[in-house]
């Protein structure tokens, strides 16, 4: 999955990569302390595989469009959240604001223009309307086989990690919760419990 940005959020053009960086991070006003804007050219990023491939799936957790069959779900001890959490680069409430298909072969590649609502956590954040992909490895292709256009305007807690392509690109892997008082107060001791370590 590769993060495509749209045209007027672009880090990068004809002004310079420092100057737009800066420019990008101050206008973005999300408040927890500032932080290393999430396209950075300058930051390391880790190879997306192993266990980072697990917590950052490209994939909607099924509850967070209505399909929680397991209604015992506690997120406050949910051990891959508080990794999630922790390890991601960011942690935002998020709106979506567009759903294209587009055909790749027999199967749909999904894009999810995602509008930041607010910041939870995190000091890389991706600028705040970004667009991710779900393709037909991810575990959420049926959901949204079904959902489609119906997902816009839906709210998620969306778990982001920008990873190092092997082209030498940066890409974007996420994960999407639901959007409920519950996790948002997760990620809050998620956050403690790193800082207390």
């Amino acid at each position: 999955m590769r993060v495509t940005w749209p045209r007027r959020a672009r880090p990068f053009g004809r002004v310079g990569k420092t100057m737009a960086a800066g420019v990008l991070a101050s206008s973005l006003g999300l408040g927890c302390g500032g932080g290393t804007e999430a396209s950075d050219p300058s930051r390391q990023l880790a190879p997306y595989s192993g266990r980072q491939a697990d917590l950052f799936d490209d994939s909607i957790a099924p509850a967070a469009v209505g399909l929680d069959f397991d209604r015992g779900y506690a997120p406050r001890l949910d051990k891959t959240l508080r990794e999630r959490t922790q390890v991601g680069d960011a942690v935002l409430r998020v709106r979506v604001s567009t759903v294209t298909a587009k055909t790749d072969g027999p199967d749909a590649m999904y894009q999810l223009g995602l509008h930041t609502v607010e910041k939870l956590a995190g000091k890389h954040p991706p600028p705040v309307d970004f667009t991710v992909q779900i393709n037909k490895a991810s575990e959420s292709h049926g959901i949204m086989k079904n959902f489609e256009s119906r997902l816009v305007g839906y709210a998620f807690i969306a778990f982001v990690r920008e990873f190092a392509h092997p082209s030498g690109d940066r890409e974007v892997h996420f994960h999407l919760a639901p959007d409920t008082k519950d996790v948002k107060a997760a990620v809050g001791d998620a956050m403690l419990m790193g800082e207390l370590r």
